[in-house]
């Protein structure tokens, strides 16, 4: 928990540092280190609301507060819904897209799965170098439907495949600890299982790169009706 406290202070920290020298020199700065201080009261702002967020979700999901509101959606929506989100977490990325044409609708809460999906494409872009790809890719097996997060980072070390998605559990790099609150993948979890789907991870087989799997359930009646078809 003192390793969520100091995430918690860094970015809370920047902004009050950026917003009183913006208030104490704005007189004396120019045009251009003004627009960088409220950049980074901008993008500090929105990494201490995605912890503040974490926290709440995983306080719900402790608490059995977390009731899905499933209803019939497109998988490629909600997918481009997360990506859209994230677009600025994934701005020093490549994103390769590619979704089955036809993919059943899926009983499904928009808002969890979206947060859910959301986390996963925040972890990868965390774990892998600037400039790498970042790949989606979503297919149909006979019962379920498949997608999965593709990234070109290191890799999950040896053993912990499960650790990860450990509430407050993130994965160092040598002395290191990466940012974070350690509660995302955790969450997605958490939100994926609630629904009646399932989450994995591993490595590559490939190239070097971790891929998180998330598999769904088709719906009895959508079987049912391609059957009948």
């Amino acid at each position: 928990m003192t390793s969520i406290s100091h995430d918690l202070k860094t970015p809370l920290a920047a902004v009050l540092g950026a917003a009183g020298t913006l208030r104490g020199l704005s007189s004396k700065l120019s045009d251009a280190e003004k627009a960088d201080l409220l950049l980074t009261i901008v993008d500090e702002s929105e990494r201490l609301n995605r912890f503040i967020a974490n926290l709440l979700d995983m306080t719900k999901l402790e608490s059995g507060a977390i009731a899905p509101n499933a209803a019939p959606h497109d998988l490629r929506e909600i997918v481009g819904s997360a990506l859209r989100r994230a677009d600025k977490i994934l701005a020093g990325h490549h994103v390769e897209l590619e979704l089955d044409a036809n993919l059943p609708m899926l009983a499904l809460d928009a808002v969890l799965f979206e947060q859910a999906l959301f986390n996963v494409l925040d972890n990868a872009a965390k774990y892998s170098p600037a400039g790498s790809t970042i790949r989606v890719e979503a297919w149909r097996d006979t019962e379920s439907v498949s997608l999965q997060i593709k990234d070109e980072g290191e890799g999950i070390p040896a053993g912990e495949a499960e650790r990860i998605f450990d509430k407050f559990y993130r994965v160092q790099k040598g002395d290191h600890v990466r940012p974070g609150t350690g509660l995302g993948l955790a969450i997605s979890r958490g939100f994926i299982e609630a629904m009646q789907g399932t989450i994995v991870a591993g490595n590559r087989d490939d190239r070097r790169g971790a891929v998180f799997t998330i598999r769904l359930p088709i719906p009895a009646e959508t079987k049912a009706l391609d059957t009948a078809a």
